[in-house]
């Protein structure tokens, strides 16, 4: 009976975190998580992945992903979340202007001319 369970628990969870295989719909989540806009979060994914590489970034968006969605997100030790959650955001916001993205105050910045400026 106990094999059972956690087979159909596998199961659920695979068929829950499938749905981020294809498309943006890790960005979708990731700004769902952080209340930001979709492009915003593809823009600071995006950093995130260039900073890591993408082994590195592949398994902490995969940490990411297994203490934020559901059934994780109800179960998951708020310890082990919150360190899932901040090693992928560090990545994500290492520079002013993403912070400034983060919060809203700055949209995307093309070049790295006066990068973390915020226009009047």
């Amino acid at each position: 009976m106990i094999a059972g369970g956690v087979a159909g628990g596998a199961v659920l969870v695979a068929g829950n975190y499938g749905r981020f295989a294809l498309g943006d719909e890790f960005e979708e989540h990731v700004a769902s998580v952080l209340g930001t806009s979709t492009s915003v979060a593809k823009e600071l994914t995006a950093a995130a992945r260039e900073r890591l590489g993408s082994p590195d970034y592949e398994r902490i968006a995969a940490q990411f992903l297994a203490v934020t969605a559901f059934p994780s997100d109800v179960v998951a030790p708020r310890g082990a979340r919150d360190r899932a959650i901040r090693r992928l955001l560090t990545p994500m916001i290492e520079q002013s202007h993403q912070n400034l993205m983060y919060l809203g105050i700055q949209g995307a910045v093309e070049g790295s001319a006066c990068v973390g400026l915020v226009r009047v």
